[in-house]
C-alpha cells in the first residue's frame, strides 16, 4: 500500500521558520539516523519496534512521521498518531544544538496543518511536569491542560489539548 500523499504546501515550513529548514515524511532509510540522533534514549530493540510500527501506520494513513532537516542533516522529528479515540502528537524531538531556533515550532505547526487536512478536529500532546520549555511552546500554540495521567514508567504527564 502506498503512503498518504499531501499537497506540497502542507510540508512547507511557516514563513517565520528557520532559514534552510525543510520538512519531509520519514521513510525506511531514515531509521539509523533517527535512532542515533533523536531516539538515543530508547533501547535499540524498542526503537526498531517503534520505527517499524509508526512507518506501517504511516503507510495506511494512521500516522505521519515528519522530519525536519537543515544543511542535509536531520535536526528534528515529530509524529502525528491517529487512533479511533483521538489524535496525538508524539515524540517531538529536536537535536540539542538546534533547540530554541524554531525547529520544534515549525514541526508542530506542520503537524497541526496535516491533522486538519486529514479531517481531525482536535489533537492532544503529553508533557512531563519538568519539561517546562516544551509546555510553554505547546501553550503558545493554543494547547490547554486537559488532564494528568500516570505513565507506565511511574512518571506523571500532563495531557494538553487543542481544537483544530
Amino acid at each position: 500500500m502506498e503512503s498518504v500523499r499531501f499537497p506540497e504546501h502542507l510540508l512547507e515550513p511557516p514563513l517565520a521558520g528557520p532559514t534552510g529548514l525543510t520538512l519531509r515524511l520519514a521513510t525506511a532509510v531514515d531509521g539509523e539516523t533517527l535512532r542515533l540522533n533523536l531516539y538515543a534514549h530508547k533501547t535499540t530493540i524498542a526503537f526498531w519496534r517503534h520505527f517499524k510500527q509508526v512507518l506501517a501506520w504511516q503507510e495506511d494513513g494512521r500516522a505521519v512521521w515528519l522530519l525536519a532537516e537543515q544543511g542535509g542533516r536531520t535536526v528534528g522529528c515529530g509524529e502525528l498518531l491517529i487512533y479511533p479515540h483521538g489524535t496525538e502528537l508524539a515524540n517531538i524531538f529536536v537535536v540539542a544544538a538546534h533547540r530554541g531556533r524554531g525547529v520544534g515550532t515549525t514541526l508542530l505547526i506542520a503537524l497541526l496543518r496535516l491533522a486538519r487536512y486529514l479531517g481531525e478536529t482536535a489533537v492532544e500532546i503529553g508533557v512531563t511536569p519538568d519539561n517546562t520549555r516544551a509546555r510553554r511552546l505547546y501553550e503558545r500554540l493554543g494547547f490547554g491542560e486537559e488532564r494528568t495521567i500516570q505513565l507506565p514508567t511511574g512518571e506523571t504527564a500532563v495531557i494538553l489539548r487543542r481544537s483544530l
